[in-house]
């Protein structure tokens, strides 16, 4: 894999973040049911992308057999294990609870929305590393699948970003501040992509089951998220069915690029 096409795979996502978190800013999305039908796009995007991108090529590196199956099935734990973790410790806010969850911590409410975001962003990130390394390998995954991944990501950040520039718009916060918060928030990719894959190029030096347990990891953090944050997010409220559409949409686009990608 080219150079180029690593810095393709750091760069375009946190810019689809960043894009996000600018239009929010000036953008009029008011209506709570817009903005939970583009979690439920957001949410899609990332299930199909942890399923082709991560889990089947997991699997097909570790070996379609039971101790395959048990390899990844032991990453897929860990990375859950991981968000839990991640979840009990790092303080954040999700718009619409009346609690921060985390442990106690003095951060403002706006530091806690991002907070909260980087908590999406993390295990995105980490996937995404992971996925840069094996797609460096000989034997690892194909070029134009990283890339899906890749664009993927991107399609499911730029409505991430919006999601935590909108709100804190809509809470009075002053344009400056909120600016401040968003380009803060959408740092916890690549920063987290960049952990990713320097662990990775580390760990697939000692080969064996390394890479399908670490792509497995990843799969099981980033559909934890989905999971617990993103579907009820986009759920939360009386918004009709413009969240479960947005999600069929996502996923679906998914689907097809792997498809046409693989």
């Amino acid at each position: 894999m080219s150079i180029w096409l690593i810095v393709f795979l750091f760069v375009v996502p946190w810019v689809a973040t960043f894009a996000g978190s600018m239009l929010g800013l000036t953008v009029k999305l008011s209506t709570r049911s817009r903005q939970n039908m583009l979690l439920g796009f957001a949410a899609g995007v990332m299930l199909a992308s942890s399923i082709w991108s991560l889990l089947l090529p997991a699997l097909e590196d570790a070996g379609e057999n039971a101790r395959g199956v048990a390899v990844v099935s032991c990453g897929f734990l860990l990375g859950i294990g991981g968000m839990l973790l991640l979840d009990k410790l790092l303080p954040h806010q999700h718009m619409g609870e009346p609690s921060p969850e985390g442990r106690p911590s003095h951060l403002s409410r706006p530091m806690l929305l991002v907070m909260a975001v980087a908590l999406h962003n993390i295990p995105e990130g980490f996937a995404l590393g992971i996925v840069m390394n094996s797609a460096m390998q000989p034997d690892g995954m194909p070029g134009m699948m990283a890339i899906v991944f890749g664009i993927g990501l991107a399609l499911q950040n730029f409505p991430e970003g919006m999601a935590v520039s909108l709100p804190m718009r809509q809470a009075g916060i002053s344009p400056a501040k909120a600016r401040s918060f968003s380009v803060l928030a959408s740092f916890a990719e690549p920063a987290a992509a960049l952990a990713g894959f320097a662990g990775a190029r580390l760990l697939s030096m000692l080969g064996g089951v390394v890479m399908p347990l670490m792509l497995s990891v990843a799969a099981g953090a980033m559909i934890f998220i989905v999971i617990e944050e993103l579907i009820p997010e986009s759920q939360s409220g009386d918004v009709g069915h413009g969240p479960t559409y947005g999600f069929l949409v996502g996923f679906w686009i998914m689907v097809v690029m792997a498809v046409l990608g693989g």
